[in-house]
């Protein structure tokens, strides 16, 4: 009895201890859009504020406007003040904009590759992110298969001195059953299936904004979600 009491200690939400996650690069690929400014943004911020990201991390955004690092960076503290609701505080911002990072180029060109993989190189020895990394693509889908081969025959589908790479590819995934099959095996061509994140952020919104309501307007739920 002792010991069934000690497991369900242990397993209570406020007891279990976080998760650290791991160093890492998250390389955003069509950063100048409304998608990286809208979302992606203050959602790192968010979880930078939160002390959800390890130390060990940086944020490299491309696309083919000409910008310096410290002008994205100053694009991306007026996208947060405008698009998150709240204030941006002074010392979370500039701890974390310590770690972004730009590199102007055509996802269609392999130079634009070779400059990645020196930055991220850069970034391990200087950030400690330690090979690992994150590419997102928010650029326009039709960009989708270029970004991938590219990726692929540049070697950065497999993370640097045994890190890991991941993909995760933004809505919409294919135009119909026809296009999405074809840029699935594309995809499954450089990368594993335990690799890719296939995201569409409005899917289900509607339900997951409206869970407690379900929750305490259904007594059947009671039992289930309830951790006592």
């Amino acid at each position: 009895m002792a010991d069934t009491q000690s497991l369900q200690n242990v397993l209570r939400d406020e007891q279990r201890l976080p998760r650290v996650p791991d160093p890492g690069v998250v390389v955003i690929f069509g950063a100048s859009g409304d998608l990286t400014a809208r979302k992606l943004v203050p959602a790192l911020y968010d979880l930078a504020a939160q002390r959800r990201l390890p130390l060990e991390f940086a944020v490299v955004g491309i696309s083919r406007s000409e910008m310096s690092h410290e002008e994205f960076r100053e694009k991306l503290r007026k996208a947060l003040e405008e698009h998150r609701p709240g204030e941006v505080s002074d010392d979370v911002w500039e701890s974390f904009a310590g770690g972004i990072f730009y590199l102007p180029g055509d996802s269609k060109e392999t130079e634009t590759y070779e400059g990645l993989k020196e930055l991220l190189k850069r970034l391990d020895s200087e950030r400690g992110t330690q090979g690992n990394r994150a590419f997102y693509l928010s650029s326009s889908p039709s960009l989708f298969p270029a970004i991938v081969e590219n990726l692929g025959e540049g070697g950065l589908n497999e993370g640097e001195d045994g890190g890991w790479s991941r993909l995760v590819v933004e809505k919409p995934f294919g135009r119909d059953l026809r296009s999405a099959r074809e840029l699935n095996a594309e995809l499954q061509r450089y990368f594993d299936e335990t690799q890719i994140y296939r995201i569409d952020h409005y899917l289900g919104k509607e339900t997951v904004q409206n869970i407690l309501a379900l929750r305490f307007a259904n007594g059947i739920f009671e039992p289930v979600w309830n951790q006592h």
